[in-house]
């Protein structure tokens, strides 16, 4: 008898404790919280720059502060997290030119348009092959629009850094920045890694993605 009531008091705990991980998932998902696929976020519901680094958040995941395999060649530092910082190109990004027309962009689960610039040291993009590997401070970046808008809501670029900054990586850094060329995230991002891994050359695949 002492041990049946035992059991069912066992049983009491274990359904309560049930019953509140269901509720607890319950109000997050009524609360909108959900796991974003892997390597994608949904844009912000509104253009305004602010919603960036919610919408971006994904982007640090599994990174530290500082970029993987950062080795002694000279390049940023990167800003600790959540610290946004101005980005040493952003002031020549009235200068990058297209090479790219404006399409649907892979990012941010295909619900954006996209156009790739680049600055000169980057010229040969996207002609890419195994003879054009693009120099050190080559910039590539995909400037990202809502369809239809006429100004970006989000920058996603990648720098070639120096031999030795992170090989395995082929040496580029990935950078999220806002429309004004501030730096969200930035580094050898294991996320952005992961899939320029898969590019047919230089990590890079040619056109929006």
């Amino acid at each position: 008898m002492r041990s049946r009531t035992r059991l069912s008091a066992w049983c009491a705990l274990a359904a309560a404790s049930l019953a509140s991980m269901t509720l607890s998932t319950e109000a997050r998902v009524r609360s909108g919280w959900a796991p974003l696929p892997l390597g994608c976020a949904p844009p912000p519901p509104s253009p305004s720059p602010v919603h960036i680094a919610e919408t971006t958040e994904w982007i640090g995941r599994g990174s530290s502060s500082v970029p993987e395999g950062r080795a002694s060649a000279p390049a940023p530092a990167a800003p600790p997290a959540g610290a946004p910082s101005a980005w040493e190109l952003a002031g020549q990004l009235a200068s990058f030119q297209p090479v790219t027309g404006r399409a649907r962009s892979q990012h941010f689960t295909g619900e954006m348009e996209a156009e790739v610039r680049v600055n000169a040291a980057a010229a040969p993009y996207p002609q890419l092959g195994p003879d054009r590997v693009l120099p050190s401070g080559a910039a590539v970046v995909e400037f990202h629009y809502r369809a239809g808008a006429s100004e970006p809501d989000t920058l996603l670029a990648m720098v070639k850094r120096p031999a030795g900054y992170d090989p395995d990586g082929g040496n580029w850094e990935y950078l999220v920045l806002t429309p004004q060329g501030t730096s969200t995230h930035r580094g050898a991002l294991p996320l952005c890694k992961r899939c320029h891994a898969d590019a047919p050359h230089d990590h890079l695949f040619g056109g929006p993605r």
